[in-house]
């Protein structure tokens, strides 16, 4: 795992990042409501990320399958030609 302050109820879900529109929980998934960002990131070494840039992202379990189909749907559109230019 490559964060810290996960909760036992949660999944780390990657990283949110300054220039994805601030250190918030991003747009597209705002409307979750177990959505987080944590404090500190790690790379994949295990070394922490610079706060000001990386955050951990986490979701709680119950809102798992909202998530992958969110992540499906970006998927497809980015396939397609239709925008979403990240994943």
């Amino acid at each position: 795992m490559h964060c810290i302050g996960k909760r036992d109820d949660e999944v780390y879900v990657g990283n949110a990042y300054a220039y994805h529109g601030g250190l918030g929980v991003p747009e597209y998934l705002s409307h979750l409501k177990t959505a987080r960002v944590g404090e500190k990131a790690l790379d994949l070494d295990g070394n922490p990320l610079p706060p000001d840039l990386h955050r951990p992202l986490f979701i709680g379990q119950s809102e798992v399958a909202e998530y992958n189909r969110i992540k499906e749907h970006q998927l497809t559109r980015i396939r397609m030609g239709l925008g979403d230019d990240h994943v």
